[in-house]
């Protein structure tokens, strides 16, 4: 499961060539998230805690970005942040009825690793539905077909989805 972590108050937008105290609390939290969530990894990525948001920190920001379901810019802006910090708690609830980029990326993360047939078009319908209670159950998890904290964390942590965000980052 997915633990706060302690993070600054104050949370700037910080991209590649920032350099302040503020990347080096942010690298030190990425190095804390890419361990919990990289759990396809013998070695989870980690970069080294310099001050500095240099390439190999935007690299893995865009890594982490992916398993998180969040924008992939290697730009830590509030949704980064509010993950980076909070976890899991920091995503929406969806359901049935839902739309959105969110609801697409959940439905490729599931049709990676044959969960769902349909279309991947954001449209959180039955099908959707059916494929997020076959993924709950296949986690232990009650089958209600909601996307909550317990199924975000295991979305998060799914083989199909770490290699899809593997692909999609460094190939």
């Amino acid at each position: 499961m997915s633990t706060a972590i302690k993070c600054p108050t104050n949370r700037p937008t910080l991209q590649l060539g920032a350099s302040s105290q503020f990347v080096k609390e942010m690298q030190k939290a990425l190095n804390q998230r890419l361990a919990e969530l990289d759990t396809l990894s013998d070695y989870p990525l980690q970069v080294l805690v310099t001050s500095h948001f240099e390439e190999q920190t935007q690299d893995a920001v865009k890594y982490f970005q992916c398993l998180a379901f969040l924008k992939t810019d290697g730009i830590v802006g509030k949704n980064t942040w509010a993950y980076l910090c909070e976890g899991a708690n920091s995503l929406p609830e969806l359901s049935q009825g839902s739309s959105g980029s969110l609801v697409k990326a959940v439905q490729q993360a599931l049709k990676n690793g044959k969960y769902y047939s349909g279309e991947v078009d954001g449209i959180f319908g039955t099908k959707t539905t059916e494929a997020i209670q076959a993924f709950q159950a296949s986690r232990y998890q009650q089958p209600n077909g909601i996307i909550g904290y317990r199924t975000w964390n295991a979305l998060s942590r799914f083989d199909a989805h770490i290699s899809h965000c593997i692909i999609d980052t460094f190939d």
